[in-house]
């Protein structure tokens, strides 16, 4: 039997470009290439809308700030009653304050409320109504936020979701030698150098500053550079470029920017360590990419990474914001080859086994199946 072909509103209040954005993209243009129909209501001049609109997808700008409120929920309400979706799934806290609501007065049959990041929800009598009331189901991207949502709201498993992104393969990837030998090319450094790096938001919440001082404490006992790619606030970068200066490691420190492309980047590396702070991850989608690429991952053992690195198998787990426990594991990344070799794989493979872009779409397309042939 031919799949029903849907009609898919998402919502975020969000405007800056990072995991959260990613998946709603991606998410959004895999459905569209099944067929379905996907609009994305989103901040203007943002960059999800941008590249929304860019691929051919149908969108609409809207505030979502708490002074529009009003004029965004009755907007809401039109574009709803005009366009008659089958799904709405919200993304941010703004817009499903906002957008739950008009959907249920606007009758769309499926209402689904993400919760990207871990940080706890407290159990308001508001945050129930969004729960348990307004929203059908919620997805999250861990297994650690799913178990605080039933814990908070008591949601059973036919409720709450836990559905990391699926990453989009690529088409190939190039050995790493050549790409850490480009990446040594374009910071005008000597071949053979070797990098440990990081890629994302560069924040607080991230525990950058965390890395630089774990990679200091590792630096006389392994001849690495260390990369950074992503951006952030200018006085974070500044204070990261000052601290790197203290530390007296300044030249061994590179940031790069944002990288479109981030397969190479991650072929260039002998490790990808990713040292957040506690409570704001879902499942990364960057660490996901990362173990794609066979590189080695690291991770502060906080939210969602726990759920995808398991300790000495597919990858290392140091304690929230302690840069002596991640100097330790930097060491035994670059100092064991061979068992570094043998999570990677595993890495990689656990990666393909469950965290495609088809293997999420599809479980989607279930949940969505499963309730609205049951209306």
């Amino acid at each position: 039997m031919k799949s029903p072909i849907y009609n898919i509103i998402h919502t975020t209040c969000h405007t800056n470009w990072g995991g959260l954005e990613k998946r709603v993209l991606n998410e959004s243009l895999w459905m569209s290439d099944k067929g379905h129909r996907v609009s994305i209501i989103a901040p203007e001049k943002t960059p999800l809308l941008q590249k929304a609109q860019r691929h051919g997808l149908n969108v609409h700008p809207m505030a979502f700030k708490r002074l529009s409120a009003l004029s965004d929920y009755r907007r809401l309400i039109r574009i709803f009653n005009h366009e008659k979706p089958d799904i709405l799934n919200t993304h941010g806290n703004t817009d499903s304050k906002i957008a739950l609501p008009a959907a249920k007065k606007a009758h769309i049959p499926l209402r689904i409320l993400s919760r990207h990041i871990s940080a706890p929800v407290n159990g308001s009598w508001y945050n129930g109504l969004l729960y348990k009331k307004l929203s059908h189901y919620t997805f999250t991207t861990a297994d650690y936020t799913k178990r605080h949502l039933q814990e908070v709201f008591h949601l059973s498993d036919h409720q709450v979701f836990s559905m990391p992104s699926g990453i989009i393969e690529p088409e190939h990837l190039n050995p790493k030698d050549d790409e850490r030998e480009a990446l040594a090319a374009k910071l005008n450094l000597a071949s053979p150098t070797h990098f440990i790096g990081f890629a994302g938001r560069v924040s607080q919440d991230k525990g950058v500053d965390i890395l630089l001082n774990g990679f200091h404490q590792a630096s006389g006992r392994i001849p690495h550079h260390l990369v950074i790619a992503g951006t952030g606030e200018t006085s974070y970068l500044h204070r990261l470029s000052q601290l790197a200066r203290d530390l007296k490691i300044e030249d061994r420190v590179h940031f790069l920017g944002f990288q479109e492309n981030v397969w190479p980047f991650y072929r260039s590396l002998d490790c990808k360590i990713l040292p957040s702070l506690a409570g704001f991850e879902g499942v990364p989608q960057a660490l996901l990419e990362a173990m794609y690429a066979r590189c080695p991952v690291i991770g502060s053992k906080t939210g969602g990474i726990a759920d995808i690195i398991t300790h000495n198998d597919t990858g290392l787990l140091f304690q929230v914001g302690h840069p002596d426990e991640l100097c330790k594991m930097i060491l035994k990344t670059i100092e064991n080859p061979a068992k570094t070799l043998e999570r990677s794989q595993k890495a990689e493979k656990k990666v393909k086994t469950g965290h495609t872009i088809d293997i999420m779409g599809l479980k989607i397309i279930d949940i969505y199946q499963n309730h609205l042939g049951n209306i």
